[in-house]
C-alpha cells in the first residue's frame, strides 16, 4: 500500500487499466468453446521400391504387322476406260484475197522557170566608231584623237570594240573599289566627285590625281563635300600602280573616273 501511496495519478490510472484487461482476458478463455473436433493426422503411404530391372523392354513391336502384308486387303484399282478417237474432218480451202496493186503516179516535171537570183547591193553600212565617252568613266576624247588618224580609223582601234571597253571600265573599278569608302552623314549620298588622273605604261602615277568637278552639294552635306573629294584622291593614290594590259595602254593613259556612293 506504501508502493501505491508513491505512485502518481498516471501510474495509478495505467496500473486500473492493465488490471481490467486480465480480467477480460480470463473471461474470454474461460467461456470459448472447447467443442472442436480434433485434427485428425494425415495417412502413412507405402512405397515400395523395385529390386531388379529388366533388361528387355516390354513395349509393343510396331513392326510386327508390315504395311505390305496389308496392302493385298486394298481394294482392286479400275482400269481407265477408252474414250473412241473422233474422226477428222475435211478442211476447206481457203481462196486467196488478191491484193490490188498500186498504181505509179506520174511525178511533176519541174517547170522551166526559175526566179532570178538578188545580187547583193554594193552600198554598205558604215562600220560605228566606239564612242570615247563612257559612263561610270573610262577613255577621254583627248586619248581617242591619239589613237586615230585622219580617216578616224586604227589597227588598235578596230581590234578594241565595246566588249574590251567594258572589261576595261570592269577592271579599273575592281582595283578602285577596296580604297574607296564614301563618307556617311546627311544626303551625303548624292555627292559625286569627278577625278582625272595619268598613268604610266607600268600603271604606275604620272603626277597626282586631281579634281575635275563635284556635284550634289546641298545645305546638308556641304560639310562632308571636302572629305568625298579627298577620299577619292586617296582611293586612286591607294590603287596604283594599276595592272592593266600594256597592248591597250593608249586607251587607259589618261583617265578620268566617277566616285559616287557605290562607285
Amino acid at each position: 500500500m506504501e508502493a501505491l501511496a508513491n505512485l502518481s495519478r498516471e501510474e495509478r490510472i495505467g496500473l486500473l487499466v492493465a488490471g481490467a484487461a486480465h480480467v477480460a482476458l480470463a473471461m474470454v478463455l474461460m467461456l470459448q468453446d472447447n467443442t472442436l473436433e480434433p485434427i485428425e493426422p494425415p495417412q502413412r503411404i507405402t512405397v515400395s521400391l523395385a529390386e531388379e530391372v529388366a533388361l528387355e523392354a516390354t513395349s509393343p513391336d510396331p513392326s510386327a504387322d508390315p504395311a505390305s502384308s496389308s496392302s493385298s486387303q486394298l481394294a482392286p484399282v479400275a482400269e481407265p476406260e477408252v474414250l473412241p478417237t473422233p474422226e477428222p474432218r475435211p478442211t476447206q480451202r481457203v481462196r486467196p484475197t488478191p491484193t490490188p496493186t498500186p498504181r505509179a503516179r506520174p511525178s511533176p516535171t519541174p517547170s522551166s522557170s526559175r526566179r532570178p537570183t538578188p545580187t547583193p547591193s554594193s552600198s554598205r553600212r558604215p562600220t560605228p566608231t566606239p564612242s570615247a565617252t563612257r559612263s561610270g568613266g573610262g577613255v577621254t576624247a583627248d586619248s581617242m584623237r591619239e589613237l586615230t588618224d585622219g580617216n578616224g580609223r586604227s589597227g588598235e582601234a578596230a581590234a578594241f570594240g565595246a566588249t574590251q571597253q567594258a572589261a576595261l571600265n570592269s577592271a579599273v573599278t575592281r582595283q578602285l573599289r577596296p580604297n574607296w569608302s564614301a563618307p556617311t552623314g546627311v544626303e551625303v549620298d548624292q555627292l559625286v566627285t569627278v577625278v582625272e588622273w595619268e598613268l604610266n605604261e607600268d600603271g604606275s602615277l604620272r603626277g597626282s590625281p586631281r579634281l575635275v568637278q563635284q556635284t550634289g552639294v546641298t545645305d546638308g552635306n556641304r560639310l562632308q563635300a571636302p572629305l568625298h573629294v579627298e577620299r577619292a584622291l586617296r582611293a586612286v593614290r591607294a590603287a596604283a600602280p594599276f595592272r592593266l594590259p600594256t597592248e591597250y595602254y593608249s586607251r587607259w593613259r589618261r583617265l578620268r573616273w566617277t566616285f559616287d556612293r557605290r562607285l
